[in-house]
C-alpha cells in the first residue's frame, strides 16, 4: 500500500453519490458483483464474503478482489477530552463508487456463481447485481 502525503483525511459524505465507475464489467473472470449504489465496505465485510463464497463453491474456482482499502478512518481512545487533533489511525476503508465490480469469479458454474453471490449480496451493507461477462464465439 502507497503512503499518500497526508495520512489522515476527512469522511467523504456526498462526494460519491453523482459518480459512477467506469469498471463495470468483469475483466478476468466470468461472473462478477456489480455496486448499483454508493457506499462504504470494511476488510472485515469483504473477508467474511470471500470466506462465504470460498465455503459454497467448495474451494473450486478463483476468486479475484477488485478493491483497495486506501482511506483511513481514525478514533480518539476511549475518556479522552475534546481538541487535541483527529486521534490515530483506527481502521481502512474502501469507498465504493456506483458500477464498480469489486468481486470477480472464475472456474465456477452459473448456478454456483448466483448461489454464492445472492449469500454474500444479504451481508453487505450496499446494494449489488449479479453479472456475467459475454464470450464472444469467433
Amino acid at each position: 500500500m502507497e503512503l499518500k502525503k497526508y495520512k489522515k483525511y476527512h469522511k467523504k459524505k456526498k462526494i460519491l453519490k453523482l459518480e459512477q465507475c467506469s469498471l463495470s464489467i468483469p475483466k478476468q473472470g466470468f461472473y462478477g458483483l456489480k455496486s448499483i449504489e454508493c457506499g462504504v465496505l470494511t476488510p472485515q465485510q469483504l473477508e467474511a464474503s470471500r470466506r462465504l463464497i470460498s465455503r459454497i463453491t467448495q474451494r473450486s474456482g478463483k476468486i479475484l478482489i477488485k478493491v483497495k482499502f486506501e482511506h483511513p478512518l481514525t478514533k480518539k481512545p476511549l475518556l479522552s477530552r475534546m481538541g487535541k487533533g483527529c486521534g490515530s489511525v483506527d481502521s481502512w476503508i474502501a469507498y465504493l463508487k456506483k458500477g464498480k465490480v469489486i468481486i470477480e469469479l472464475l472456474g465456477v458454474s452459473k448456478k454456483m456463481a448466483i448461489i454464492a453471490f445472492n449469500a454474500v449480496r444479504k451481508r453487505l451493507p450496499i446494494q449489488f447485481e449479479i453479472i456475467q461477462r459475454e464470450v464472444i464465439d469467433a
